[in-house]
């Protein structure tokens, strides 16, 4: 009969072989390490996947090519990859702005990124690289510096653009040949049609967003100076119809259709607040002599000048950033905690250019406090000084752009 042996037991044959525990040991270890470190590996195969995606999607596959001057293919090289960087770059911004982010803002992304590339590449590896006789033409990974570029198009408000809706109003007279010039404000309570010129305009704008202030819905009841009626308005004038219909910004100026294929303009931003001029500038249309449209001619030149001058209306309609200043309040004097502590509200409640207000230092002869406020120190003082809910009764001493010392009586 066959007999079932107990593992356990010592005795003569029925014991396994030495080599045999030892590797049914072994086999329990190997089993409980990869248990435990499944979990571990496929979270650090996920993270160094989405790492290597992130990278992928960074990185970009661009060419370039630089012309052999004079048997100098060193240079052409150079020039093969500066070429290829500004490739790089160009693909980041269209992917970040969008074509047509790009077309209105060309001229300052022109001017302010891509005629200084170097700090904006991150980092670069010639994949492949050929000559011939007449030039040198490489391809490469690129990998653009994002913290740089995305800096540089928040500086430049580009990064807002679509967020911002200013309200415009349109003061652009419009001549054809052989015709009287058009303009609505020479008879404002007559309702008139819009021509070409602002209807173009108007959807140029909208399409920024801006909002079109449409006259004809808001008409001004106020009486109109002499000067405001004429057909060439100066910027006072123009000012005083921008506050009529609360606009922010007047585009002012002249819109000349010479024939079917040729228009030009002259036109002038005005921001209604302070009467600055923030953009101006002459743009002109031209079409091929096939093409019978007039808006063609006249659309090219608004949409020229829009190009160029949008982004500085922006800029210059944000509000003005206040600096915020920190000061230090020295108090000297103070009774008690419990008076430190309804000084403290007090300057917290009753002064809303205080931002913070932290004690810097406690000691029973003075209390340091750093304020940080929306103005400056001497004007804090003198506001604290007279206020009429002061909680104590005071004298200012050792005033400077700094701070100030309080002195209770």
């Amino acid at each position: 009969m066959n007999q079932i042996k107990d593992l356990k037991d010592v005795g003569g044959c029925d014991k396994l072989p030495y080599f045999f525990n030892n590797g049914l040991r072994f086999l329990h270890l190997c089993l409980f390490l990869f248990s435990l470190s499944l979990p571990i590996n496929l979270l650090i195969k996920d993270s160094l996947a989405q790492e290597i995606n992130r990278a992928i999607i960074n990185e970009r596959v661009v060419t370039g090519r630089g012309v052999i001057v004079e048997e100098n293919i060193e240079l052409a090289r150079n020039e093969a990859i500066s070429q290829a960087f500004l490739k790089a770059i160009e693909e980041y911004l269209v992917q970040r702005l969008g074509s047509q982010g790009i077309a209105d803002n060309y001229q300052r992304v022109d001017e302010e990124i891509l005629s200084n590339i170097d700090e904006q590449i991150q980092d670069y590896q010639i994949v492949s690289e050929f000559r011939t006789d007449r030039y040198v033409r490489v391809l490469m990974k690129v990998r653009v510096n994002e913290a740089v570029l995305e800096q540089k198009l928040n500086a430049m408000g580009l990064l807002e653009i679509d967020t911002i809706q200013i309200d415009v109003l349109f003061l652009v007279s419009e001549k054809k040949e052989g015709f009287p010039t058009i303009y609505w404000w020479g008879d404002p309570s007559r309702q008139t049609s819009l021509t070409q010129t602002g209807l173009l305009l108007s959807r140029v704008f909208e399409d920024k967003g801006f909002r079109a202030i449409n006259r004809s819905f808001f008409p001004p009841e106020e009486s109109y100076d002499e000067g405001m009626l004429n057909v060439t308005l100066t910027v006072e004038e123009a000012v005083k119809w921008g506050k009529l219909l609360s606009a922010q910004i007047v585009i002012a100026g002249e819109a000349n259709l010479h024939e079917a294929s040729k228009a030009s303009i002259f036109l002038r931003a005005i921001k209604v607040m302070d009467g600055t001029t923030i953009a101006q500038g002459y743009r002109e249309g031209i079409v091929d002599g096939d093409s019978s449209d007039e808006d063609s001619a006249i659309g090219l030149a608004i949409n020229n000048w829009a190009n160029d001058m949008i982004s500085h209306i922006i800029e210059g309609v944000k509000p003005t950033q206040k600096v915020i200043n920190q000061i230090i309040i020295i108090i000297k004097g103070l009774k008690s905690y419990r008076a430190f502590l309804h000084f403290k509200e007090f300057l917290k409640r009753n002064f809303p250019e205080i931002k913070s207000v932290l004690e810097r230092s406690l000691k029973r002869e003075l209390v340091k406090l750093s304020v940080e406020v929306d103005g400056d120190s001497r004007g804090l003082a003198e506001k604290v000084l007279i206020h009429p809910k002061r909680p104590l009764s005071f004298e200012i001493h050792e005033l400077s752009d700094k701070g100030f010392t309080l002195v209770v009586r």
